[in-house]
């Protein structure tokens, strides 16, 4: 008899999740269920677990972090970063400014590498290197690089020098370039010296005018100094 009344028993209702009021709601007030209610129940290691998360749009009071996009190297650093020096100088002639390709020469001559980046060169190579030099070694900021590099370039191509028309070219360029800056220099020098001989004229003039203006004493001042005294 026991056994048939449990039997005849209704089944104990089902139980709903355990819900937590809104935040800022009224008393009473529970919150709406989420899309992540779905995965309530699954364990550790499962695909649901895994995927938890997925469908859920953000609320408007949810904190939402950015995603960083990667760091994409250039051209030029990934050359750098397999020591394919060649590549790199004339990848940062071709894409990077001034500064960049100055940054590029003083990290091969750090690594001993820019010899080898200079080397076997033609002349569809060699066109844009000379180009940047005539245009950038006369920069005060570049300078001290850039004439370094292109003497290197000499004592390497110097034996090709009168072989080749082509390449006579290129290096007349350099040298054109090379020989207006010198007079320019001499010119300013001479202006310099020119300059401090007039400041040195203005000085001692200046000099004398103010000795002269000195009121002199004479010998009734100089007695009436001494009796005073």
């Amino acid at each position: 008899r026991a056994s048939a009344a449990k039997a005849a028993a209704p089944p104990p209702p089902p139980q709903t999740p355990y819900t937590m009021r809104a935040a800022g709601g009224k008393p009473g007030q529970v919150a709406l269920p989420s899309s992540t209610d779905a995965y309530l129940g699954t364990h550790p290691g499962t695909y649901r677990y895994f995927l938890r998360g997925r469908t859920h749009a953000p609320q408007s009071g949810d904190m939402r972090v950015e995603r960083a996009s990667a760091h994409r190297l250039s051209s030029f650093d990934k050359a750098l970063k397999t020591f394919r020096y060649h590549e790199a100088l004339d990848a940062a002639l071709l894409e990077g400014s001034a500064d960049v390709v100055v940054g590029v020469v003083e990290e091969l001559v750090q690594r001993s590498g820019l010899r080898i980046a200079l080397q076997g060169r033609n002349q569809t190579t060699l066109t844009p290197l000379i180009g940047f030099l005539v245009r950038n070694i006369t920069r005060p900021p570049h300078a001290a690089v850039l004439v370094g590099v292109a003497n290197l370039l000499l004592d390497m191509y110097a034996p090709v020098l009168g072989q080749s028309a082509a390449f006579d070219e290129l290096f007349v360029k350099l040298r054109s370039t090379l020989e207006a800056e010198v007079a320019l220099q001499v010119d300013l020098s001479q202006l310099m010296g020119a300059m401090d001989v007039l400041l040195a004229g203005a000085t001692g003039s200046a000099a004398a005018r103010a000795h002269t203006e000195l009121p002199a004493l004479s010998p009734r001042d100089g007695a009436a100094a001494t009796g005073d005294a």
